[in-house]
C-alpha cells in the first residue's frame, strides 16, 4: 500500500529481449538507440572464459550499465590456465601494489579494487577507460564480469540524413554535441569472478593502442568517464546542499578540482537519480506510520489526511498539528497561501498556510503537499484544511495570480476576501510597461505610481485612473485593463478597508519557505520530511516563546514619556509597541483642526483635518478623521487601523488634542496584545530518533558519526609523510576487512 502511493513519481522500468536472449532495460538502452553500440563480443578465443555473448552498452550515453543477462553464470568448470599459480601467489595483494601494468590472471579482492587499478593505470599512461559491458547473474542479481575498454574503442556512427533534415528548423530545438573521434582501439581488460571463488581475475588483457596517447599533464583535460564512487554518492545524497557547494567540498578534500574525478553535472545527475529511485517500502511505510502515531498521540488534535487517485497513488496531503491549530484559533484572521516551493524528494509543491502572530512573526497554520496545481486539487486542499481547523473561515486570504487557485477560493471560501500579492504584480511592470516607460520617460512612471500607490480613497483612484488612460491612451492596453478589472484585489485604495495584519504580499509564505530550507532538502523522503517539518514547527513556536518572555520581563524604551506611550507599552507586545511608538512620535508632527466644510453630526461626532504644518501648502496631504468624543471611536481616511489594527498617527493626534491619556478599547486589536496567545504549552509529543523506543542508530546517523571520527583521523595523519603513509595502509587494510562483513538490509 505505502509503496504504491508514490509510483507516480518514479518512471516505470521496461525490459526488452535482445535477440530473444537477454533482457535489457529499455529506458537505459532503447532510448539511446542511435548511439548505443549493440555489438556482441565473441570471446571464444579466450581460454579463460566460456563461449558466451555479452550485450555491450556505451558509457557515453549511460552512466552505469548493469545489464542483466539471462545467462546464469560463467562456466565454473572452465578454469584459467593457472599452471599451479595458486601455490605461487603467497601475497597477491602485495604483488598488485608493486605491478603498475595489468597482466593476465592478475587477481583482486573485489571489483572496486580492480576498477581503481585499471583506471589508475589508464590515467598514468595517457588514456581513459570506460565500461563497455557488465554481466550479472540473473538469479542473485550479482555482477560477475566487467569489460573495460579504451575510450576511443568502437566506431563513430553517422546520423541518418533524413533525420538530420527533419531536425533542421525544428521548434523543439535539437541538442548537438561535438563527436569524440573514435579510432576502433582494441585495448581491453576483462575481469571475472568465477563461482566458488573469493577473488576477481583478469582473463583478457590487450594493451596496444592504435592512436596517440595524452601527456600526463593534460590528462585532466581529455574527455573521460566521470566516475562517482559509492562513498561520494552517499555524501552527495546526505549533504542536502547545492551541487556547486558539494563540488567545492570535494575540491577541498581532494586538493583541487582536477583531482576530484567528476564535475558539478555529475553531482546533479546523482541527485536526479536519487529522486527518481522508487520509494522503498521502509521510507513510505515509516512516514505513514509516523503520521499515524502523531495523530494518536495528539489526543485527536493532530490532523492528517491524504487523497489518492484511481491507481492508489498519493495525490494530495494536508497536515495540521496541535500547535498550528492553536495558532490559527488566535491569529487565523488572515492567511497567505503560496505554491511556489518544492522541497522534497517527490518534487511535490509544498503549500504552507501562513499567518502573523502577535509578535508580527510568521506562523504556520498547517501545510499541504500537492501533486498538481489544478482547481480540483486546490478545492480538496482548502476543504480538507477547513475541516482540520474546525471550519473557521479566514477574513482574508492572500495569493498570487493563479486562476485555478482563484476559482477554488471562490468556490470553497466565498465569504473570505481574496487579495492578490501586489509584489508579484509589480514585478511584471518593467516587462509589460516598458514601451510606455520609453515613450514617456519620467512622466508616465510618476503618474502611474501616484495612481496605484498613493490614492487614499477609491474615488481618488478612479479619477486618477481615468486621467491616466486619457493622457497616455491606454484604453486598448489589454494587460493594464485586465489589472483594472482586478483592482479590488490589489489596489491599496480598495484593500485597506479589509484587515490583513498589514500584509499586501505573500512574502510571509515565501519567508516560511526560506525557514523550512534549513530543515528539508530536495532529497528528503516522506518520513524525514515529517520529522524535520515537526522540528521546524517546534523551532518556530519556540521563537514565539522567546518573544513572550522578552515582552514580559524586559521594560520598553520610552521616546516621549507620555501617558499614551506608557499605556501602549502595557498593552502591546514588544514588536507591536515599537510600531505603535512610531505612529505616536509621528503624531507629534501633525496639526489638528476642525473641518469647517463638514457638517457636525449631532454633538458627538466631529470632523478633523490633520496635516503637517511645516510642509508647503501646495504639497500638503489632508487626512480627514471622523471622531466620536463620547464613544471614543473614530475613522481616518488612511484606514491604517482597519488594515493593520493599530491606531494611525492621525487618530493619535486627535486623541492628543482631546487629552485622552489611555488608548480607547475601540482602537485595540486583541491579536496584538500580550495575552493574545493565552492557550499555550508544549506539543503533546516529542520528536526523537526514527524509533523513540530504540537506541539503534540509523544508517544516516552511522554515516554522520563516522564522518566526524574520520575528520579527526585525517587531521592527525596529514602532519607528516610517515603518518600519511601509515594511515593509508591502515585504511586500505581495514576497508578490505569491512567489505568481508555482513551488511544490514538497508538502502
Amino acid at each position: 500500500m505505502a509503496d504504491s502511493l508514490f509510483e507516480d513519481f518514479v518512471p516505470r522500468k521496461r525490459v526488452k529481449k535482445v535477440d530473444n536472449k537477454d533482457y535489457v532495460d529499455v529506458d537505459d538502452v532503447v532510448k539511446v538507440d542511435s548511439v548505443v553500440d549493440r555489438v556482441f563480443i565473441d570471446l571464444k578465443d579466450d581460454e579463460n572464459v566460456d563461449d558466451k555473448e555479452y550485450v555491450s552498452v556505451d558509457e557515453d550515453c549511460i552512466d552505469d550499465q548493469n545489464v542483466v543477462s539471462s545467462d546464469d553464470e560463467v562456466d565454473e568448470n572452465v578454469e584459467s590456465d593457472d599452471k599451479g599459480v595458486d601455490n605461487k601467489f603467497i601475497d597477491e595483494n602485495e604483488r598488485n601494489k608493486n605491478m603498475e601494468v595489468p597482466y593476465l590472471n592478475q587477481r583482486f579482492d573485489n571489483l572496486d579494487d580492480a576498477d581503481r587499478f585499471i583506471r589508475s593505470y589508464a590515467l598514468k599512461n595517457g588514456f581513459a577507460v570506460k565500461i563497455q559491458q557488465t554481466k550479472k547473474r540473473a538469479k542473485v542479481d550479482e555482477i560477475y564480469a566487467r569489460m573495460f575498454v579504451c575510450r576511443l574503442a568502437g566506431e563513430n556512427q553517422d546520423k541518418n540524413v533524413v533525420d538530420e533534415e527533419v531536425c533542421v528548423g525544428s521548434s523543439k530545438g535539437t541538442r548537438r554535441r561535438d563527436k569524440l573521434p573514435r579510432s576502433g582501439c582494441k585495448v581491453r581488460m576483462f575481469v571475472v569472478k568465477k563461482k566458488k571463488k573469493d577473488y576477481w581475475e583478469l582473463t583478457t588483457v590487450e594493451l596496444e593502442h592504435n592512436h596517440d596517447l595524452v601527456s600526463p599533464s593534460k590528462m585532466t583535460l581529455i574527455q573521460r568517464e566521470r566516475h562517482v564512487t559509492s562513498a561520494a554518492r552517499n555524501l552527495i545524497n546526505v549533504s542536502g546542499i547545492r551541487p556547486s557547494q558539494t563540488m567545492s567540498l570535494f575540491s577541498n578534500m581532494q586538493g583541487g578540482v582536477s583531482n576530484v574525478g567528476f564535475g558539478s553535472q555529475n553531482i546533479r545527475n546523482v541527485v536526479r537519480d536519487e529522486r527518481k529511485k522508487k520509494i522503498q517500502v521502509s521510507d513510505a511505510q515509516a512516514g505513514l506510520d509516523l503520521l499515524s502515531r502523531l495523530k494518536e498521540e495528539g489526543g485527536g488534535k493532530f490532523f492528517v489526511k491524504t487523497q489518492v487517485d484511481g491507481e492508489n497513488r498519493l495525490k494530495n496531503l494536508v497536515k495540521v498539528d496541535p500547535k498550528c491549530l492553536m495558532a490559527y484559533s488566535n491569529f487565523g484572521d488572515v492567511v497567505a497561501f503560496d505554491t511556489t516551493y518544492r522541497t522534497n524528494r517527490y518534487a511535490m509543491p509544498f503549500v504552507p498556510f501562513t499567518g502573523v502572530n502577535h509578535h508580527y512573526q510568521s506562523v504556520l497554520f498547517g501545510f499541504a503537499l500537492m501533486r498538481d496545481e489544478v482547481k480540483s486539487s486546490f478545492e480538496w486542499v482548502l476543504r480538507t484544511w477547513l475541516e482540520a481547523v474546525g471550519d473557521k473561515h479566514p477574513n482574508a486570504i492572500i495569493t498570487d495570480q493563479d486562476q485555478a487557485m482563484a476559482g477554488a477560493i471562490a468556490s470553497i471560501l466565498p465569504q473570505t476576501r481574496h487579495l492578490l500579492c501586489s509584489w508579484h504584480i509589480s514585478q511584471k511592470f518593467p516587462e509589460k510597461l516598458n514601451t510606455l516607460y520609453i515613450k514617456h520617460p519620467g512622466t508616465f512612471k510618476v503618474d502611474f505610481n501616484k495612481c496605484i500607490y498613493h490614492s487614499l480613497t477609491e474615488d481618488i483612484f478612479e479619477e486618477r485612473w481615468k486621467d491616466l488612460v486619457v493622457k497616455y491612451d491606454l484604453k486598448d492596453h489589454s494587460w493594464l485593463q485586465g489589472l483594472y478589472l482586478l483592482k479590488e484585489k490589489w489596489i491599496s485604495a480598495y484593500t485597506k478597508s479589509t484587515f490583513s495584519a498589514g500584509q499586501t504580499t505573500t512574502s510571509r509564505s515565501e519567508g516560511m519557505n526560506a525557514f523550512f530550507d534549513s530543515y528539508v532538502s530536495s532529497s528528503t523522503g516522506l518520513k524525514q520530511f515529517v520529522e524535520n517539518a515537526q522540528k521546524a514547527i517546534e523551532r518556530q513556536f519556540m521563537r514565539e516563546k522567546e518573544e513572550d518572555n522578552d515582552t514580559k520581563n524586559k521594560t520598553r524604551y520610552f521616546r516621549l514619556k507620555t501617558a499614551l506611550e506608557q499605556d501602549g507599552a502595557s498593552i502591546y507586545t514588544k514588536e507591536m509597541f515599537r510600531q505603535f511608538q512610531v505612529q505616536l512620535v509621528e503624531a507629534s508632527k501633525y496639526f489638528v483642526e476642525k473641518d469647517k466644510d463638514q457638517l457636525t453630526l449631532g454633538d458627538e461626532v466631529t470632523h478633523y483635518r490633520c496635516f503637517r504644518p511645516l510642509t508647503e501648502i501646495d504639497k500638503r496631504t489632508m487626512y480627514e478623521v471622523k471622531f466620536n468624543k463620547v464613544a471614543l471611536t473614530g475613522r481616518c481616511v488612511c484606514r491604517m487601523y482597519e488594515h493593520l489594527g493599530i491606531p494611525c498617527r492621525h487618530i493619535i493626534a486627535v486623541l492628543n488634542k482631546k487629552n485622552v491619556a489611555q488608548i480607547p478599547v475601540t482602537f485595540i486589536q486583541r491579536r496584538w496584545t500580550r495575552d493574545a496567545n493565552r492557550v499555550d504549552g508544549m506539543l503533546p509529543y516529542a520528536m526523537g530518533c526514527d524509533d523513540p523506543t530504540s537506541t539503534e542508530l540509523t544508517p544516516s546517523q552511522r554515516f554522520n558519526h563516522m564522518t566526524l571520527l574520520t575528520m579527526s583521523f585525517c587531521h592527525s595523519s596529514m602532519v607528516s609523510k610517515e603518518r600519511y603513509e601509515y594511515a593509508v595502509e591502515v585504511m586500505n587494510r581495514e576497508i578490505a576487512n569491512l567489505e568481508k562483513m555482513a551488511v544490514d538490509n538497508v538502502d
